[in-house]
């Protein structure tokens, strides 16, 4: 039986002279079994990495750049968490308020996205992650859907630019507004609806149009309304010194945009289209073909009118003497109205010291019928001789 005194005596001795007091065989073992953890021994393993290596862990190790799918756990403006499967929920950094505000009104907690790893753990010990591509992909999929649905959307108008306008839209997205595709002016500043032209996302290319919202503006849909050749009733919205804008109309109500060059007005030279034509004024035309550029149907009035040019040019013939009107003058040539149609004498066959005014009445002869100008040719008759003196 051991001595209750000794036994108290070495229970209060330090660790350091109870292993100096025991045989130093024993000591060894000792320490060899204090500096063995518990799992080792239990699983065999010969290192605390060995031992590491064998238990799974329940947490992911994530890479900068990388794209993981996380689960939203939080949606606030001061903060929005993902779970990613890592230690701890993984913050999104986000410092554009456009963008955060996109982010809290197209999110819901408990919905999957796709997040790019900024920092796999920051200093605080959690990862830090940027949710833009999963932004930039429900934009684009919600323009998608307005571009192929032709739907309204809102804009404001920032800057004009060469060409047009700089808008952006509620969620942030630039595009441009061409000049042709607006439907007033000043625009700059104002909030206007619009629809989705042309949308490319490799490009990251939007272009927007105001007509669009009241006019038929996809190509294919006006070739089919209206086909080459067809014959339409259009009216006038603007005359300008080179041509006529018109209005066709097309399905549900829509309006087509028309344009009429002033050589397709008529075969005869027209000078003044302003003063012909008014706003409101319904005119017959006939359809040429579809400008894509600016999204309209170019159109003629001339084609549907007989071309009296032709049957003028199969009456008269070279060397014909006619009279006619002087109905202008100018320093190319004198501009002659005749009984069935007009001519013209080039100054260079106008005899010198020759004055013609407007509203005389003279005597010329047909020098040439120009088919490809449409114009025929005049010289003066001289009815005066000229005596010499030696």
């Amino acid at each position: 039986m051991a001595d209750p005194k000794n036994a108290s005596t070495k229970q209060s001795l330090p660790p350091s002279e109870i292993k100096q007091s025991l045989p130093p065989s024993e000591i060894k073992q000792s320490l060899r079994a204090s500096a063995t953890p518990a799992g080792l021994k239990s699983t065999g393993a010969k290192s605390m990495a060995e031992l590491m290596a064998r238990e799974p862990t329940s947490f992911k190790v994530f890479k900068k750049g990388e794209e993981v799918e996380g689960t939203v756990k939080k949606l606030t403006p001061s903060e929005i968490l993902l779970e990613i499967g890592a230690k701890s929920d993984a913050l999104v950094l986000e410092v554009d308020k456009t963008n955060l505000s996109n982010l809290l009104s197209s999110l819901h907690v408990g919905d999957k996205v796709k997040a790019v790893i900024l920092s796999p753990e920051a200093e605080e010990g959690f990862p830090v992650v940027s949710l833009r591509r999963a932004l930039d992909n429900l934009i684009f999929a919600d323009l998608e859907r307005l571009f192929k649905e032709q739907e309204n959307l809102e804009v404001l108008v920032e800057e004009p630019t060469r060409g047009g306008f700089f808008v952006s839209s509620k969620n942030g997205l630039k595009g441009f507004l061409p000049n042709s595709q607006t439907l007033s002016d000043n625009l700059t500043g104002k909030t206007i609806n619009v629809k989705i032209t042309e949308l490319d996302r490799q490009k990251k290319r939007v272009i927007f149009s105001q007509k669009a919202t009241e006019y038929i503006t996809d190509t294919e849909t006006i070739r089919k309304l209206l086909p080459k050749g067809a014959r339409v009733r259009a009216t006038v919205l603007q005359a300008a010194s080179y041509g006529i804008f018109v209005t066709v109309s097309g399905e549900n109500k829509k309006l087509i945009e028309g344009f009429i060059h002033i050589s397709e007005v008529s075969y005869d030279r027209v000078e003044n289209l302003v003063s012909l034509y008014k706003k409101g004024d319904a005119i017959e035309a006939a359809v040429l073909d579809v400008d894509p550029e600016n999204r309209r149907v170019n159109l003629s009035i001339k084609t549907l009118a007989e071309d009296s040019f032709s049957t003028i040019a199969e009456k008269v013939k070279l060397e014909d003497k006619v009279k006619g009107t002087v109905k202008d003058v100018k320093s190319r040539g004198v501009t002659v109205e005749l009984k069935d149609a007009t001519g013209f004498i080039p100054s260079d066959k106008i005899p010198a010291g020759t004055v013609y005014k407007v509203g005389d009445m003279i005597n010329v002869e047909v020098a040439d019928v120009d088919k490809k100008r449409r114009v025929i040719v005049l010289s003066p008759i001289v009815t005066k001789t000229f005596v010499g003196y030696r």
